[in-house]
């Protein structure tokens, strides 16, 4: 065997064994299932993993934006008619998030843990001065006073409310609505011997405090479980609706997820605020600052009345009070309070509560909750939470000024909680999802220099073909003489030796 046929075997066993190999490792998903037992590994809630760190202390700037519905017809309203209202806002403020007394449980298995949160006002975010702009809406310290004293003792309440000249609706500063202000009536009851706080606001106690202790899975035993709710303040259950399912803690508190995602799968959410375990359904793919990602959304079926869902009847309040789609009455964990959650300018709800009020203009880009996730690492790369606070008004025995109200779940604030991934942590995340990505598709690239020499073995073949032919061509017969000599009678001749005698 020459060495260029030797060279043209190797050459040609090289080539099938990286094709075959190639082929078997990508049917196989070796390297993609090496690559993805890896991130499994990373993406814990542990002392040094690759993300405790950043779900500690999350990097991306979070802001808070507050629109407040300024009633613009409050006397009015009273006498039944339809209520105006002005959205006015955003008043944002800059919210700083961080896991608080931290501590790892049950052999690293556990973390728990306190959402701190805190908040800065940004005055360049904002459309005015939360300390100087005025607002006009429902005086719900009033409104949660009358829900609870009735019958009887309303005629206490009347001689409060009548001492204390409190209306339905109230004018308050931004600042007051929001961080709190000593109530008059509330004053008035708590001085009465009541147990009730006499300061009222939105967001009061919630600046530079705690929703409570959470316990999370840290993910070490099942990749599913990371970040996956345990007991929120010690309980598995909530205990403020009728059922075991709406009572149920499901899923994170929003703030992490775990890696892998898929599109078919429901996402679930904790949300204190709510008082429920709400779910989130893939919507489409986009890509935020070079990073690709699924956006989930909560569908219209989350606050659908019992009739479009039965699965949410263990909201209803009562059998009497279930809301219709689009609303939630929180009042169980609202101190009895005629709270109604749902989304801003009643967006995925019924028409009846958006026509009852005017101004109500609901729009899918302004009004819808999104979560953006990279669905490699579960790492958020976007997201909005958008929810509107409103009160249930109606006209309720024993208080004059509730007579000629009609029932009506009336406004009164929605914010929109906003985060983007920033430019450095963007750089990480698409850093790491090269080497997923390279590392999963090595038998590509086998199977490529397989490919190319699959081309250099043809070559040589070739080249190899063509020198023998013309090794052939140099070798075969051709006559004695190249000179033609020429025989009258027969012509053309072919010159033979003479034999030579012994």
């Amino acid at each position: 065997m020459t060495r260029r046929s030797c060279a043209i075997y190797t050459v040609g066993a090289i080539c099938a064994l990286l094709l075959v190999s190639g082929i078997a490792l990508m049917v196989a998903q070796v390297f993609r299932n090496l690559m993805h037992k890896r991130l499994k590994k990373e993406i814990v809630l542990v002392e040094g993993s690759r993300v405790f760190e950043s779900w500690k202390t999350p990097p991306p700037p979070v802001f808070m934006e507050f629109f407040f519905f300024n009633v613009t017809n409050a006397e009015e309203v009273l006498k039944g008619e339809k209520p105006e209202v002005k959205q006015i806002g955003p008043y944002t403020y800059r919210e700083y998030r961080f896991k608080d007394n931290v501590t790892m449980l049950d052999n690293n298995t556990k973390v728990s843990a306190y959402n701190a949160k805190s908040f800065v006002f940004l005055r360049d975010k904002s459309v005015g001065d939360p300390d100087v702009d005025n607002i006009t809406t429902v005086n719900i310290p009033l409104w949660a006073a009358m829900n609870k004293a009735q019958g009887y003792k309303s005629f206490l309440l009347n001689f409060m409310i009548t001492g204390t000249k409190s209306r339905p609706f109230t004018t308050r500063t931004v600042q007051e609505l929001l961080w709190g202000y000593e109530d008059a009536l509330l004053n008035r009851i708590a001085s009465s011997g009541t147990d009730v706080e006499r300061v009222f606001g939105l967001m009061y106690k919630k600046n530079e405090s705690s929703d409570g202790e959470f316990v999370f899975h840290t993910g070490t035993q099942n990749y599913l479980d990371y970040a996956r709710i345990e007991t929120y303040k010690g309980e598995r259950m909530l205990k403020y609706w009728s059922t075991n399912e709406s009572n149920s803690i499901l899923g994170s508190d929003g703030s992490a997820f775990h890696p892998l995602l898929n599109k078919s799968e429901r996402l679930y959410v904790f949300s204190p605020d709510l008082c429920r375990t709400i779910y989130m359904e893939f919507e489409k793919e986009v890509e935020v600052k070079g990073v690709p990602a699924y956006r989930f959304t909560p569908p219209r079926s989350v606050l659908a009345s019992k009739e479009e869902n039965p699965a949410n009847e263990g909201f209803c309040v009562t059998p009497k009070e279930c809301l219709g789609t689009g609303v939630l009455k929180v009042s169980p964990c609202r101190k009895g309070a005629p709270v109604v959650a749902s989304f801003p300018h009643f967006y995925l709800g019924e028409d009846k509560y958006i026509e009852a009020i005017g101004g109500m203009s609901p729009q899918r880009h302004h009004h819808q909750t999104f979560l953006d996730l990279n669905p490699t690492t579960g790492v958020i790369v976007r997201a909005s939470k958008r929810a509107q606070v409103n009160i249930l008004i109606n006209r309720i025995s024993g208080y004059p000024d509730t007579k000629s109200l009609k029932e009506t779940i009336f406004p009164v604030i929605f914010l929109n909680e906003s985060v983007e991934i920033d430019d450095a942590s963007a750089a990480k995340v698409n850093k790491l999802l090269m080497i997923v990505n390279v590392g999963s598709n090595f038998p590509l690239i086998i199977v490529g220099l397989g490919g190319i020499m699959l081309i250099v073995f043809i070559v040589l073949l070739i080249r190899a073909h063509q020198q023998k032919t013309a090794t052939e061509e140099d070798t075969s017969y051709s006559p004695v003489n190249t000179k033609e000599k020429d025989d009258s009678q027969n012509g053309n001749y072919i010159g033979m030796t003479t034999k030579t005698e012994q």
